[in-house]
C-alpha cells in the first residue's frame, strides 16, 4: 500500500477535514441532493482514508512501533522480549569497529545484569518524518532519541540512535543495524556501556 494512504502526512488530513468542512457548509446551504451526495462522498473518503491509516502500519510507523517495544523490553529486563525485535545477526556501529552480534550472543551479554544492578528505566522518543530513510521497499532507516537513566537517582546519557529495519522472510521488520551517537553532535559515535 502507498505510504501517502497509510502513513498519511499531517497535511492530507487538513485537505480531506477542508472539503469536508466545505462541502458540509454547501450541503446545508443549499439542501439539495447534489450537494449532499457531495458531503456524503467526502465523508465517505475520509472515512476510508482514516481506516487504512488506522489499522495498516507503514514500514515507518511498524520500525517506530519496534524500537518503543525494544524500549520497553530493555526497560523491564526481559531480554528475550528484546531480541523478537532483533535480525540474527545484527550489526553494531559505535565507536570501535562494527561488530556482526547474534541474537543469542545479545540475551546473553552484560548489558542485562547492568540493566538490573543500576535499575535503568529506559525511554525513547522524538521519532520525526524528517529523521527517516526509505532504502528500499524492505529496508528503513530511522532515527530518534533513547536515553538509560538509573530510577535511584535519575542521571543518565541521552543518545541519538540510527536503527535500520530490514523485512524478514516471515514478514515482519527487525533491527539489522544499530547505530549509536551523541545526542548533539549526531556524527559523534557513542558506546553503550556492556552493549552488546
Amino acid at each position: 500500500m502507498p505510504t501517502f494512504i497509510s502513513d498519511p502526512v499531517p497535511a492530507v488530513y487538513l485537505f480531506w477535514a477542508a472539503a469536508l468542512i466545505g462541502t458540509a457548509a454547501v450541503a446545508a446551504q443549499r439542501q439539495d441532493r447534489k450537494s449532499g451526495v457531495t458531503f456524503l462522498s467526502v465523508a465517505v473518503l475520509f472515512a476510508v482514508l482514516f481506516l487504512l491509516d488506522r489499522f495498516i502500519d507503514s514500514p515507518r510507523e511498524e520500525a517506530v512501533k519496534n524500537a518503543q517495544a525494544m524500549a520497553a523490553a530493555a526497560d523491564t529486563n526481559n531480554p528475550d522480549e528484546f531480541v523478537k525485535h532483533v535480525a540474527d545477526p545484527f550489526v553494531y556501529y559505535s565507536e570501535g569497529p562494527p561488530r556482526t552480534v547474534t541474537r543469542s550472543e545479545l540475551k546473553s551479554s552484560q548489558f542485562w545484569p547492568m540493566l538490573r544492578q543500576f535499575n535503568v528505566h529506559v525511554a525513547v522518543w522524538s521519532f520525526s518524518r524528517g529523521d527517516v530513510k526509505v532504502i528500499d521497499e524492505n529496508t528503513i532507516e530511522i532515527g530518534f532519541l533513547a536515553k538509560g537513566e538509573s530510577r535511584n537517582d535519575m542521571k543518565g546519557v541521552p543518545l541519538y540512535i540510527r536503527a535500520t529495519y530490514k523485512r524478514q522472510s516471515d514478514g515482519t521488520m527487525k533491527l539489522s543495524e544499530f547505530r549509536t551517537f551523541d545526542a548533539v553532535n549526531h556524527e559523534k559515535p557513542f558506546t553503550i556501556p556492556n552493549f552488546p
